[in-house]
């Protein structure tokens, strides 16, 4: 028998050695980087303590394997964590803290944790949520200082709250419902929009101490316009400006599980129509309302306001008898879901006549997030809608958006 030359053996074995050696390679990076199982877990401990933006973050990642074979991997040694506050949200890279080894092992039936660091962008402050993508983890959130004006480097956005021109207006916040409402029936000369908003005029409660009690301190301002859309040079049928102060305390513990917020308010509003001779009318109000607030589960609510009020300096040449349509006491009821369908119902009573408004709205983000307001239909039955005809009993249907429910 030919002997085969010792050049042509060799050939004929190497497809058979590189094989192997591929074989023995995918080995080798399957025992150090295997494929991710989809079982392996991600649990995400937000930061803890006072957390400042602009400053160096950490947060701990607790890593679960519930099968029994060890897994072995850098999959886990930088992250890519979305932050998100309102309407902004921020991809960031986070690196394990303390120099820890790339590669991680987890335990069969246990837990590894790591921690991690990251730069948290200046302009995050307020709540704020952490999540994993990747890896199907989050959120969890946390809550960041906001950095002083002077220690920024970043551009501002002109619309920032944290403006320098307007540093107070996170003060500032919604009050009453803001709507726009189109009269449906009898008609558009029902039409009416409304503007609220309240400021809160002392800040102590970081501060601590006596002056502390002032951060309930609270001016407010609602304009309520009666708008006549029928006519051709759609003048308005009445305004009613209600400038206030009152004082709130915005949570009383009870200690009662099924009443999940429970707060007092009281104040003092004037209210008028700014017109003058026999259309003029004006008033002066002193109040008080417990306001609670209680779980239907599902993330459905319930809140129950009752309100009892006395005048003060009621202008008696033009409305003496106000009292007799608006009486002294108002039953507010809200029910539903912050995600979906909400119906606010105010009930008054007085000498005259009941008096009965439902608001029914549902957000329009339901449909695209990108729209902000609600669909708004509103239905109105009683007295002293308007100063001007408060003797007038009237039974409106209006319909269109609102900013603020």
């Amino acid at each position: 028998m030919k002997k085969i030359p010792h050049q042509l053996s060799c050939l004929k074995q190497a497809p058979k050695l590189w094989i192997g050696v591929m074989v023995l390679g995918l080995m080798l990076c399957t025992l150090s980087h295997p494929v991710l199982a989809q079982e392996v877990r991600v649990f995400i401990v937000p930061p803890q303590g006072e957390v400042m933006a602009g400053q160096m973050t950490r947060f701990v990642l607790f890593l679960h394997n519930p099968e029994k074979e060890v897994v072995t991997t850098d999959a886990y040694n930088r992250v890519m964590a979305t932050l998100e506050k309102e309407d902004k949200r921020i991809v960031v890279e986070a690196t394990p803290w303390d120099a820890a080894p790339a590669l991680v092992t987890i335990p069969g039936k246990g837990y590894v944790k790591r921690e991690y660091q990251f730069l948290l962008p200046q302009s995050m402050d307020g709540n704020i949520s952490i999540s994993l993508d990747a890896f199907a983890a989050g959120p969890a959130w946390f809550v960041a200082q906001e950095i002083p004006i002077k220690d920024r480097t970043d551009q501002l956005a002109l619309n920032e709250k944290e403006s320098i021109v307007h540093p107070l207006v996170k003060y500032l916040s919604p009050y009453e419902p803001t709507y726009f409402l189109m009269g449906v029936d009898p008609g558009p000369e029902k039409s009416k929009f409304q503007i609220s908003f309240k400021y809160k005029i002392f800040n102590y409660a970081e501060k601590g101490g006596w002056t502390s009690f002032l951060d309930g301190i609270h001016a407010a301002y609602t304009q309520t316009s009666f708008w006549d859309l029928s006519s051709d040079s759609a003048p308005f049928e009445d305004t009613s400006y209600k400038p206030e102060l009152f004082y709130l305390i915005p949570k009383i513990d009870l200690g009662i599980p099924f009443i999940k917020a429970f707060g007092v308010q009281g104040g003092y509003q004037h209210e008028s129509n700014g017109k003058d001779g026999t259309d003029s009318r004006s008033t002066n109000f002193l109040y008080i309302e417990p306001i609670m607030a209680f779980s239907l589960g599902n993330n459905y609510f319930l809140k129950a306001v009752p309100r009892i009020w006395t005048y003060v300096n009621n202008i008696d040449s033009t409305n003496a008898d106000l009292d007799q349509y608006r009486g002294y006491f108002n039953f507010q009821l809200s029910a539903g879901n912050p995600e979906g369908f909400v119906l606010d119902t105010n009930t008054r009573w007085a000498d005259k006549g009941p008096t009965f408004q439902a608001d029914l709205s549902y957000p329009l983000k339901a449909f695209n997030n990108g729209v902000g307001f609600y669909l708004h239909l509103q239905y109105f039955n009683g007295y002293a809608e308007t100063l001007v005809h408060y003797k007038e009993k009237d039974e409106i249907i209006r319909l269109g958006f609102s900013i603020v429910r």
